[in-house]
């Protein structure tokens, strides 16, 4: 049987400083994982704020109405609706800018398919496309190069909704 001597080692410690080190290693890893989840973060919470405003755009813009009986009118009024409904959606903070209305198509039929037969009767239909800007929290670096264009990451966001109204014949 052993006897177990409690306060007196035999053998001399060889490992101090071993925790040190793996606490340092440590909080450098949990810090990098802590930088791009905040990264992360910013990045879905403008994609959600880009996808609402587009969506909400696009279906003003298809259930806009003019009192001038013209496609021009019904266009501009759906662009107007488009943008009116973009200006709800305002962000305020230092790293996600405002969605802005890139484009917006209405009454499109679609691509020609590049057939010698007439296409099938199709809805007409409204296409907005909206951009977002993020200046990220934490920039993106790799091999001391910026990943991103002076660290601005662009959404784009499209949506094309059948117009609810269309101008009398």
């Amino acid at each position: 049987m052993r006897v177990i001597k409690h306060g007196h080692f035999d053998r001399k410690n060889n490992e101090s400083g071993s925790s040190f080190i793996e606490v340092a290693i440590a909080s450098v890893a949990l810090g990098v994982i802590v930088f791009i989840g905040l990264d992360a973060y910013v990045w879905t919470q403008a994609f959600m704020i880009n996808d609402m405003a587009c969506r909400d755009a696009c279906r003003a813009a298809a259930g806009a109405t003019s009192t001038i009986n013209t496609p021009a009118a019904y266009a501009l009024a759906a662009k107007n609706a488009a943008q009116r409904e973009l200006n709800l959606h305002i962000v305020s903070g230092p790293w996600i800018k405002n969605p802005q209305l890139v484009s917006i198509n209405w009454n499109d039929m679609g691509a020609s398919n590049g057939n010698p037969m007439p296409p099938a009767p199709q809805t007409p239909n409204v296409r907005v496309r909206t951009s977002l800007d993020v200046n990220l929290p934490v920039p993106i670096t790799f091999m001391q190069k910026t990943v991103l264009n002076s660290g601005v990451l662009t959404f784009h966001r499209s949506y094309t909704m059948p117009i609810v109204t269309l101008p009398p014949p």
